[in-house]
Parts: structure tokens; sequence; C-alpha cells
């Protein structure tokens, strides 16, 4: 499928079964157009070999047929298709009227960004070799190429935004030195902003809005897209670092009736979209973006089970966060573990060894499937999110959750016969900044021209007695301890660990908790705000979990109250949110998420504080003998010698 170079040419291949006739339409320098027919059609597959053709050849389709979009028939020769198996693009996508039905007759060719002929693959991997890091002691680091890299004073201004921006030293180094054992880069496919945004002045920043599922999204490069985004695998890499990528198969920017016309609505409207019955002319929204692919359709099962392939075998992805899963479940309507595309994705080679991760939940029918994916897979905990956001604001009776979350959520994650593991999270894109957490009771959310009706609007969250900004020392305390307790409870979590970009920077986004459009400071991680304090305590947090003497296997088996009583989660729901919780047998970690200072009683040795929440220094050691005093709402982690 595509444009694949062959002995003396290149074949293109295009799926469209309806179509009654396809031009592959060729771009010289000039943007003129030279159209060659494809004769030859093999089960809805128009292909064609044409000699001589250099790799980097920008090409279009055109594509003859009925002009029905009611009938969800959207042939139109007047638009120029992107290649959906295309894998560089001239240029990033950027709207423009004549994508759309209410100007049918337009030629969009000037305005829309062509494919590229693929080029020899000689790039040199150096021998890099994928770090292979097991899921128990993996720790993700969620960030955006873009806004990671933007105000870094020390990488070179050109390369700043971009993928070489990321894969520059500046970068590795300060990834190597906190800790993280992988990166996951939000979305790289090639994707536009909608219509709706560019009248505003937005943009989608984020970049969950697909226009393509092999192509790199041309803005985050200098020239060449692919070759920069191999360089910046190549480097992480070799920093023992590893790469999953966001990738968003629910839906393409394509949206509804009203959306553009960019490929897959123009080559086979009725394979690669789900329709309600009846109506082919309307588009079925498990996504909330206006479509949502239809995965039971063996040409869209196809579509992705090859881009990720793709990205696997010429990119050296490691793993990959599906945006949305549980649509890729929905052979039909209805969601299934059992679903065509678990089940290629689990017998294919290319992807054995492969990190694969869920968000387990759609809009649709029946949409939230958490614990539900299959064996090998991961899914995101909300669980344990909301669960520590509740327990260390102070809601009362939260200490069996807490606990059972701490242990990695066994009544969902613990099958006998094998399932989904969770991932441990306290923050997202999607949400509140950890700072942000701690700082605002309420979203603020009016930039993104919505009303502040978009984003979370239960954020089991805190100002501590002032929305925002404050100069209250108190508030700005416990503010500064609450951010050290989620973050240390997260990072010494047996199982795998995700955390935002910037959380362990105290960076904010002033309230905004779905900040997709805000392609600007706001959004950006400021490098020069940085509390460096904080970071320190984020470093000694992962150095303890990766240390040899903290086993994060077996990590809260064992949980005490402060008068060293066994604790029952499932019949001590009374008890205040305080606990003694066991990492190892020489290890404790002491939370007291209430108003009062507690005591706990200690089992007999010499107890070391290696980490507080509490200390302006909290690595100053000090020693413990029978009984810790804890004050409120403050965490500590003591070993004995």
């Amino acid at each position: 499928m595509g444009a694949s170079q062959q002995a003396g040419g290149t074949n293109f291949a295009v799926y469209s079964p309806k179509a009654e006739r396809v031009l592959l339409c060729l771009f010289d320098d000039d943007n003129q157009e030279q159209q060659i027919r494809l004769t030859a059609d093999s089960k809805g597959v128009w292909h064609g070999f044409v000699a001589d053709l250099p790799g980097g050849q920008p090409y279009g389709f055109r594509v003859e047929g009925p002009w029905q979009p009611d009938q969800g028939l959207w042939f139109n020769p007047a638009k120029l298709l992107i290649d959906p198996y295309a894998q560089a693009l001239t240029t990033s996508v950027t709207t423009h009227s004549s994508f759309y039905a209410t100007d049918p007759d337009t030629n969009s060719a000037p305005f829309i960004a062509k494919g590229l002929t693929p080029s020899t693959d000689d790039f040199d991997w150096q021998n890099s070799q994928p770090p292979h890091t097991p899921w128990p002691q993996t720790l993700i680091y969620e960030l955006h190429v873009k806004g990671f890299t933007q105000q870094h004073p020390d990488i070179p201004e050109a390369l700043r935004g971009r993928y070489l921006g990321v894969a520059h030293p500046a970068s590795l180094n300060y990834l190597t030195a906190l800790g993280v054992t992988a990166v996951q880069l939000m979305p790289c496919f090639a994707f536009m902003s909608e219509s709706r945004l560019v009248e505003l002045g937005l943009s989608n920043y984020w970049g969950y809005n697909p226009v393509g599922f092999f192509a790199p999204e041309p803005r985050y490069a200098l020239d060449d897209a692919v070759s920069e985004f191999k360089t910046m695998v190549r480097a992480l890499h070799q920093a023992g670092i590893e790469v999953i990528l966001d990738v968003v198969y629910n839906h393409s920017a394509e949206a509804n009736q009203n959306g553009p016309i960019l490929n897959l609505k123009a080559l086979a409207n009725d394979d690669y979209y789900r329709h309600p019955e009846h109506s082919p002319g309307d588009y079925l929204d498990y996504s909330g973006c206006g479509n949502s692919l239809n995965l039971g359709a063996d040409a869209t099962l196809r579509l992705v089970m090859d881009s990720l392939r793709h990205w696997r075998q010429h990119y050296h992805i490691d793993g990959f966060r599906f945006d949305l899963a549980a649509s890729l479940g929905r052979d039909a309507d209805a969601f299934s573990s059992q679903a065509s595309f678990f089940k290629v994705a689990q017998q294919d080679p290319a992807l054995a060894g492969c990190k694969l991760i869920a968000e387990p939940w759609d809009l649709g029918p029946d949409g939230y499937r958490a614990g539900q994916f299959p064996a090998g897979w991961v899914e995101c905990n909300d669980a344990y999110r909301d669960t520590l956001r509740r327990f260390w604001r102070g809601d009362g009776g939260q200490l069996p959750a807490f606990i059972k979350a701490f242990q990695g959520s066994p009544q969902r994650y613990g099958k006998p016969s094998g399932g989904a593991m969770g991932l441990n999270l306290i923050t997202y894109h999607d949400g509140f900044t950890l700072a942000d957490l701690v700082a605002y009771e309420e979203r603020h959310n009016d930039a993104n021209g919505e009303d502040n009706r978009d984003g979370h609007g239960e954020n089991f969250s805190c100002n501590w007695g002032t929305e925002g900004p404050t100069t209250d020392a108190a508030i700005s305390a416990i503010r500064q301890r609450t951010q050290r307790n989620l973050l240390a409870s997260l990072l010494l979590s047996p199982g795998p660990v995700h955390l935002l970009s910037g959380d362990e920077t105290g960076r904010t986004q002033a309230g905004n908790n779905n900040a997709y459009c805000q392609d600007n400071a706001l959004s950006w991680f400021d490098w020069n705000a940085k509390d460096d304090a904080l970071a320190a305590f984020v470093q000694r947090c992962i150095a303890l979990r990766q240390a040899e003497v903290f086993d994060n296997r077996h990590a809260g088996t064992s949980c005490h109250l402060p008068n060293g009583q066994p604790v029952d989660p499932s019949t001590d729901p009374a008890n205040p949110n305080a606990v003694s919780i066991t990492l190892n047998d020489q290890t404790l970690l002491l939370c007291n998420a209430t108003d009062d200072q507690q005591h706990f009683i200690l089992a007999e040795g010499e107890w070391h504080v290696v980490l507080t929440s509490n200390d302006e220094e909290p690595f100053n050691a000090k020693t413990i003998q029978r009984e810790c005093i804890l004050i409120a709402r403050s965490l500590m982690v003591i070993q004995r010698h």
C-alpha cells in the first residue's frame, strides 16, 4: 500500500473499492501537476508502477465516482487526497475552505500537503539498541516535542520545538539525571488544526487530530522529518531511554459530514468509518471528535496494523500508548477483549516485546473498560489517580482505597488468569498539572474559547485556601508538601509509573486543565521558573525507587496503623488517613494525610530518615528509635540498619 520503491521505479497502491477512476498526481517544483491513471484494480486496491521516479517526489490522488455526501459517497476529482500510507509530507496540513463539501468545485491541490515518495532507507543507527526495560522498572515521562524544548536556554534556537531539540544533549542530560526510563511522546503523526480553532486564532497544539498514520509531523522538523525523528530515537536509545508514541487510531481529522475531505472519507468512507445503521451520510462519534474509525473493517484493521509495524520497524519505537483504546476493541458497536485488533496485535511478530498502553475507555456505548484489556496490555489506572488525589486532599475514609491503589489496584488487575496491568499516574496531559492540582479548585479554561465548559469538571483538587497564586507562606508550604506527598507516593508505588513532564519542577498552566489548543507559554515547559528543590526531591524518589535496596515488586504487602496494629483495608474504613507501608524488610513509607500530627510506633532498631516531604532540606538524615512523629499532611521514608 502507498508508495513503495521497487527495482526501476515506484509502485503506488491505494484502497478505494467503489471508485470509478483513480488518478495518481505528481507535482514538480513549481507545483505543476502530471496525472497518471491507475488502471489495475485488485480487490478494491488501485495500483500502478512509475519508472525512474526519485525518492522525495510529491504526489497525491484524485478519485472519480458519485458525489453524494448524504449517502456517504464523497468522490470528487477536484479534491487532491493525501495518501493514507504516505510516509512523509511536503509540509504540515493547514485547513482551507477548498477541503470542505461547502466548496465542492475548488481545486484543493494548491492548498493541501502532498505525500513524498520514500527514499532509500540508509539511516545510520550507529548500533544503538532498544533498552528493553522490564515493565515493573519502567518510569515513563510524558512530554510534548515542542513544549519540552521550546524555551530551553541551552538548546540552540533553531532546534527548539523540534525532534532535534529532544535529541540535544541538554534534553538527554536532563532526562538521564532525573532517572526516567522512557519518554512518551505526545502525538507525532501528521495532524491538522480544526477550522474552529483557526478561526479563534488557536491551534491543535496537542496533535490528537491525525491526517495520516505513517508520516511524522513536519512542523517539528528543520528539513527532513523522517531522518530527524530517527535521530531523536537513536539519541534517546543511546542514553538508555525507551521511546513510546502516543498514537491516535480512534478517529481522524476528517471529523463528520461537516469536516474536511482529506483522504479516507473520499476513498472508502463506509469501510474506514462507523456510521449509524441506515444513515451512511452520518457518523458515529465515539471519540468526541466527529468520527470513529471502524477497526471491524479489514481495510481499517490493515491500515492500523501496517502503521504500527512501520513505526516499530522503521523508527525502532519501543511502545505505543493508544488514545481512547476502547474504540480499538469494537469489531461492531460492543467492546470485546477478544476483538480482532487485540488478536492480530498479539500474534504479530513485529510487535513482540512491544509495550502496549491503553487509555481504557472511549465515548461510545459502555465505553469505560478499565481492567478488561487482554494480557500483555497495560492500562492507565484512573482509579489510582483519583484515590491518591482524594487521600492527600484529606477526604475521609480513603485509607482502604489508598492502600489498594498503592498495591496496584489488585481488585482490578490481580486476575489469577492474567490480564492487563495498571499504569500508576497522578496527572496526565489532559487535566491539571500537579502544581495546579494544589492551587486551583475550579478549571480556568476561558482562553480555549469554549466558555470554560471544556476539560474535566471533577479534579479532586484543593487550593488550600486561595484560588491560584498566593503570597501566604502557610498555604505555599502545604501546597509544596502536598506535591511532594503525591510524587513520592507515585514514584514509590510498585509497578510501572507515568510522570507528566514539568510536574517535577512545579510547571503551571494557570489553572487551565485542557490546554489542547494553547501553543504558547501557557503550555510550554518554563525552564527559567523551574523549582529546583522539587526536582531534587523527585530525583531522590526515583533513585530510591531504582536502588538495589528497594525492591518495589513487594512494596505495600504489609500496612500498619500508626499504633503498630496491622490494617485490614476491607474492614477498617473508619481509621484516619495515616498508615505505615512496608516497601521492603528495611524500608517503611509513613503517610499522614490528616490535619493532626501522628505518632507512629516502629519495630525495634535504629531507623534513619531517608526522605521527608516536610523539611526544606528533605535529605538530612535523622535517627529515630521506637517512635516517629509525623506532622500533619506529610510523608516520610525511613530505613533500618
